[in-house]
């Protein structure tokens, strides 16, 4: 059950401030007999305290109603100052002196960055209060794909399987004069690429890591590009609008994500009736080469198992159309980028899987994995560096793109 039990964003509130100033709606939901949870979406940013009286009094009405814990989840919030936390600091006192029993978890995100740091200070101060912070679980293998060296990799592999791509965009829906949205935009190589070819009315790129959005703001400065952004978010929970992007692209991410779902959910949301949403994804099972085809694919076997154990699946290529599908999309288009050592320059597609074995083995320190689990990764992708740049060998990486159009209706 969901109901309304604050103003929401439009309108102007009771204390006469604008409503650019204060856009948020809030809404309460039962979550089970002994839990209800309070939702704050859009951008907190009261001058006074006053400001906040509307949401304190709903948090307060909420509280009074709730027997067990009041989730009060702050995940979808863009912005929010000082001003607020200090009025969200307030309830907590409040609650401690008016409903002594009651618990409260606050869901946070890191788009926040400080308020991790000062809502974790009030889980200290107030043993009732517990903190969690959304977004750590959900990207487990961040901290490995932003090391440096890994991030220049990125760079090669973005203009291998661009070669491949590029050619088959037309056929998923990408023409000029389109808004785009990029979700898990990585260092934003790809909106610079679209440029030349699609020349888009308006870019997005959203992405989780600040170490990647640091290049990619650099990328836009270095090329003097009005018409494309960048945003520091969360894919699960966007801080985009509904129906608002004509092409909704997410680019080797899901398989990354152990619930890839919500992800699917929030392109949907953000793609209009119409648009179409493009998704690529490998297939690492299907990575194969010869000579030594066996230890190849043992090896590569063997990285899906350690992937796994840190909430990857590097297989999710082959469901594509599946997840295309199960969201409720139609005309759905699947392609395949056969990347080989035939078609791709032999330096490039080693150097990548080279960072593909560094990678492994910093995901094998963080699973805690036994030692022959990455022997027999390490086995598997040395010999296919050496079937790829082996003069009579070969080597293929096979990557799906597909696509599916929003449909017009809704239901």
């Amino acid at each position: 059950m969901s109901n309304s039990i604050a103003p929401a964003s439009s309108g102007t509130p009771s204390s006469g401030v604008p409503p650019s100033c204060m856009p948020v709606a809030l809404n309460m939901r039962l979550t089970g007999n002994e839990e209800q949870e309070v939702t704050l979406t859009g951008t907190l940013r009261p001058f006074v305290a006053e400001e906040m009286a509307s949401v304190r009094s709903s948090l307060e009405q909420a509280a009074r109603s709730t027997r067990g814990t009041l989730c009060v989840n702050l995940k979808r919030l863009k912005y929010m100052n000082n001003v607020a936390f200090l009025e969200l600091n307030r309830f907590v006192r409040w609650v401690a002196h008016t409903r002594p029993g009651l618990r409260v978890k606050f869901v946070i995100s890191s788009v926040i960055p400080w308020a991790v740091r000062k809502f974790q200070v009030i889980a200290e101060l107030y043993p009732f209060v517990t903190i969690e912070v959304y977004d750590k679980a959900f990207y487990p293998i961040q901290q490995v794909i932003e090391d440096d060296d890994f991030m220049n990799v990125l760079r090669t592999q973005q203009k291998i399987i661009w070669e491949h791509e590029r050619e088959k965009l037309a056929w998923h829906g990408l023409r000029p004069g389109l808004r785009i949205a990029d979700i898990c935009c990585g260092l934003g190589d790809f909106a610079i690429l679209l440029q030349s070819d699609f020349r888009p009315e308006y870019l997005i790129g959203v992405d989780h890591s600040k170490p990647f959005l640091r290049y990619a703001w650099q990328l836009v400065s270095d090329f003097g590009l009005e018409n494309i952004e960048y945003q520091y978010g969360d894919a699960a929970a966007l801080l985009l609008p509904d129906n608002s992007f004509d092409f909704v692209s997410c680019r080797l991410s899901l398989q990354v994500f152990h619930e890839p779902d919500h992800i699917v959910n929030e392109l949907y949301r953000i793609c209009r009736p119409g648009g179409r949403i493009y998704l690529t994804n490998e297939m690492m099972s299907g990575v194969t080469g010869y000579p030594n085809e066996e230890v190849i694919r043992h090896g590569y076997i063997r990285f899906l198992e350690l992937c796994r154990r840190v909430g990857m699946d590097l297989d999710i290529g082959l469901k594509t159309r599946t997840i295309l599908h199960e969201v409720g999309l139609e005309d759905i288009k699947i392609c395949l980028l056969g990347i080989t050592n035939m078609n791709t320059a032999p330096h490039d597609f080693a150097r990548v899987v080279e960072s593909w074995l560094r990678t492994a083995k910093q995901m094998a320190a963080t699973a805690n994995a036994e030692p022959e689990l990455y022997e027999d990764v390490s086995a598997g992708l040395t010999a296919h560096i050496e079937a790829i740049t082996r003069d009579n060998g070969f080597a293929m990486w096979p990557i799906f793109a597909g696509s599916g159009r929003k449909p017009f209706r809704t239901s």
